[in-house]
């Protein structure tokens, strides 16, 4: 199965929770992401995965064709460069959720309503805008 984010970022993913899995866990390892396993927890908007990636705990989130989040614990900048080869863009903010976690954002439009959203709130530590580097 060759597959691409044009499979299930860019436009609406097939609703069955094994082939979306499926899907996403092999463009990860054409990307040689092979460490990556991802289970689907939610295959309806927000689409929900979660799993492991050499052993950091991983959460991914995303609404199709408008935004994703990733997030790891501890930080994994190897996987957030694959994943930014993968959606052919770089992540838009950073920050540390509640939990501890590295929270990478990706947004293909609504970033600065984003960004207002999360600064000053105590709940997104360190936040970083990344996109105005």
């Amino acid at each position: 199965m060759t597959t691409t984010a044009a499979t299930w970022f860019y436009r609406q993913p097939e609703k069955s929770p094994y082939l979306l899995a499926e899907r996403v866990r092999t463009t990860f390892w054409d990307m040689r992401l092979g460490g990556l396993w991802l289970d689907t927890i939610s295959a309806q908007g927000p689409i929900m995965m979660t799993g492991t990636y050499n052993g950091a705990q991983v959460k991914m989130e995303w609404e199709p064709n408008q935004w994703l989040r990733l997030a790891t614990a501890p930080a994994s900048p190897p996987l957030v460069q694959g994943l930014r080869i993968i959606l052919g863009r770089k992540p838009v903010i950073r920050y540390q959720d509640a939990d501890g976690r590295t929270v990478w954002e990706w947004w293909v439009e609504g970033a600065d309503r984003r960004w207002q959203e999360i600064q000053g709130k105590p709940a997104f530590g360190s936040p970083a805008r990344l996109d105005r580097n």
